[in-house]
């Protein structure tokens, strides 16, 4: 589709959902984005290492990160940078992330006038034009650092339409043990590989796999007895990580969600195709692993105190 076509197809489906309505025209959501460029949409650069630094600077905000399966919402404040091997972490306020920068490619500054004003965001995008990380303006958030981070980052060439490839698997880096890697970059190794994690996970007899419904298991036991979670979920180039209770834990058909004033998860159950309890050094004692129907890791979850009792009868497949 071109930009003018994609316009004429979002003003008769002005309602759908960013990402609905670029799967249903077969189109990737950041050409979407890209095609409203002018005043309310800029193009700005992605370089993580220039453009969290000014979002420090808008105050209080919501880090939103998504992949196909699982949305993670959380407002707090954008912190420091910090350097590891092969990612950047970031620590603020209620706000964690670990970043590969080599996924952050194109990012826009969106404005979208609303009834009840202007609603203001930063949204990422990687090579393949899929979301990385957005940044959304809450109530208290300052408009004038959003200015200046348009001002600061905005690109010299501002077009309709930019190209876009698919993403090329990252290098199969890392340790051999399966028990020093992190779940995503144990994912990310066997996809580079030509391998699924799930079936290298099912072979393992110290791994007990689980039914998907685990899932909403240990969110409502872990809500009820009021046990700190580590959830971890995103993408290749993000990785969102919540810390803390969950206390709201709400079914909407498919979708089992954690409603809390701060903090939102929304999982699609009927993506699981391969739920496990794996004990892996760099999670922690147990960690509850998710995997979609391609082998792409969905999100991972750990708790603190009183953690093993939440996960001790979880169903097993």
């Amino acid at each position: 589709m071109t930009p003018a076509e994609i316009r004429a197809a979002r003003a008769a489906q002005p309602r759908a959902r960013a990402r609905d309505f670029a799967e249903s025209h077969g189109i990737p959501e950041a050409a979407l984005v890209a095609a409203f460029t002018g005043p309310e949409v800029v193009a700005i650069a992605a370089d993580p290492r220039r453009l969290l630094p000014l979002a420090r600077e808008l105050g209080p905000a919501l880090a939103l990160t998504r992949n196909r399966s699982a949305v993670q919402e959380r407002e707090g404040l954008y912190g420091p940078l910090s350097e590891e091997v092969g990612r950047l972490r970031l620590r603020g306020e209620g706000i964690e992330m670990l970043i590969d920068p080599r996924h952050w490619v194109h990012a826009f500054a969106v404005t979208e006038p609303t009834a009840k004003g202007a609603k203001r965001s930063v949204q990422v995008f990687d090579a393949a034009g899929e979301a990385v990380h957005k940044i959304h303006l809450v109530a208290d958030s300052r408009s004038e650092a959003f200015d200046r981070l348009v001002a600061e980052l905005r690109l010299a060439e501002q077009v309709d339409a930019v190209p876009f490839a698919a993403v090329a698997p990252g290098p199969a880096a890392g340790p051999a043990d399966w028990r020093q890697m992190p779940a995503d970059l144990f994912a990310a190794r066997l996809a580079a590989e030509g391998q699924r994690a799930p079936d290298r996970l099912a072979e393992l007899p110290e791994v007990r796999a689980l039914r998907p419904e685990a899932m909403t298991e240990l969110l409502e036991r872990a809500a009820t007895a009021a046990v700190p979670l580590e959830i971890r979920g995103g993408t290749t180039g993000c990785l969102q990580i919540f810390r803390g209770q969950v206390a709201r834990i709400l079914p909407a058909g498919y979708w089992i969600n954690v409603m809390d004033p701060a903090y939102n998860l929304h999982l699609r159950t009927d993506h699981l195709a391969g739920v496990f309890l794996t004990d892996r050094a760099p999670e922690g004692a147990l960690s509850v692993e998710a995997y979609d129907a391609a082998g792409s890791l969905i999100l991972t979850v750990t708790g603190g105190a009183g953690w093993e009792s939440v996960v001790a009868t979880l169903s097993a497949a």
